[in-house]
């Protein structure tokens, strides 16, 4: 009767620890994601525009803080009377994945714009004179030695920065368009195109972009003829899948709450489309590397967009959409490994793995 008794205890146990390994390992296979507070970054008053992660540790975020000046109480009586302000430019670093922040470089009267890229060892980034109206300049920060140079005065105004063979790329949104090419010796050369780029990339030598015309955006070659290639969306973002193929996305043209993902074959020149994602209208901030592609789609709600994360582990052959944590703060971001970084406002930060 013991031993019955026992073998019983026994099967139980056995049965109860299967099914905390199945629980264990259902619950492995999901997504970690943690949401935290950022020391060493103010509260208020301090907005980024651009996320660089070197490692799936360190990382450097660039932004601006502004002072305001407190008024009086008389004056506050007067609704015509605007605090003045001050802004700095400034780059933030981190080294244990976004917990611990530290400010390494500022310079006053300026501000960092969201037109980026990472080539050469470091980030070229548009930095604006908030003094003078529309004088902007193309800083390299140099992520070895964290040291920042002011390449080249950008008049008229840079639309889009791209990188590709250790060149970066750029072009202008105002009076005659140019697509400039900018090497690591600093040899600027340009071509004319017809309209300004939103979003570019290069890929076997070629150059594909976004445009912008007057009447509508379009998904082209960026050469001297701005071929535009027909597809079934309005483009919005675009990424390397691989060395031969493209990735864009965009709202479908007959249904714009619907967003579509279409490859575009460089060799072929094909394009299809290989998923769409219903009752979504926004989609932003494309992004990939070899482990990892993602993006964000979201609807309007208010004032607000909230966006869930949209992502693929396998070149863009299968995709999964994850529930935000915050959805309405997705920029800037960064993607490392399967490691996604989102700097959601306030000091906060989400760190997402993908499985």
């Amino acid at each position: 009767m013991f031993v019955k008794k026992s073998n019983y205890k026994h099967k139980q146990m056995k049965k109860f620890i299967l099914i905390n390994c199945l629980f264990l390992l259902l619950l492995g296979c999901k997504d970690k994601a943690d949401i935290y507070k950022c020391k060493g970054i103010p509260d208020v008053n301090q907005a980024f525009s651009y996320m660089y992660f070197k490692t799936e540790n360190e990382g450097y975020l660039f932004g601006t803080y502004t002072e305001y000046e407190e008024l009086s109480e008389k004056k506050l009586e007067n609704s015509q009377n605007i605090p003045q302000s001050i802004d700095e430019a400034n780059i933030y670093k981190t080294i244990d994945g976004g917990k611990n922040w530290a400010k390494i470089d500022s310079i006053l009267n300026y501000s960092y714009s969201e037109i980026a890229t990472y080539s050469n060892s470091g980030v070229y980034i548009l930095r604006n004179d908030v003094k003078e109206d529309f004088k902007y300049s193309i800083t390299y920060f140099n992520i070895q030695n964290e040291e920042t140079i002011n390449l080249l005065n950008a008049k008229p105004v840079v639309s889009a920065i791209w990188n590709d063979n250790n060149k970066i790329f750029f072009t202008n949104n105002r009076g005659f368009i140019k697509l400039y090419s900018l090497d690591k010796n600093q040899k600027l050369d340009s071509i004319d195109i017809k309209n300004y780029v939103l979003r570019g990339l290069s890929i076997k030598n070629k150059f594909y972009a976004i445009f912008s015309s007057s009447e509508t955006s379009y998904f082209g070659s960026a050469d001297e003829q701005n071929k535009e290639i027909k597809l079934p969306v309005i483009p919005k973002g675009i990424i390397k899948q691989d060395e031969n193929n493209i990735l864009i996305a965009g709202n479908t043209i007959k249904d714009e709450n619907e967003i579509s993902l279409i490859n575009y074959e460089v060799n072929t020149q094909h394009s299809r489309v290989i998923k769409k994602f219903k009752n979504y209208s926004v989609v932003n901030n494309l992004q990939s590397n070899d482990k990892a592609i993602i993006g964000f789609i979201g609807n309007i709600k208010g004032t607000f967009t909230e966006y869930d994360l949209l992502y693929s582990l396998d070149k863009g052959k299968t995709w999964k959409i994850k529930k935000l944590e915050e959805p309405n703060y997705i920029r800037p971001s960064s993607l490392i490994n399967n490691i996604a970084y989102i700097y959601s406002g306030n000091a906060r930060m989400q760190r997402i793995v993908l499985l």
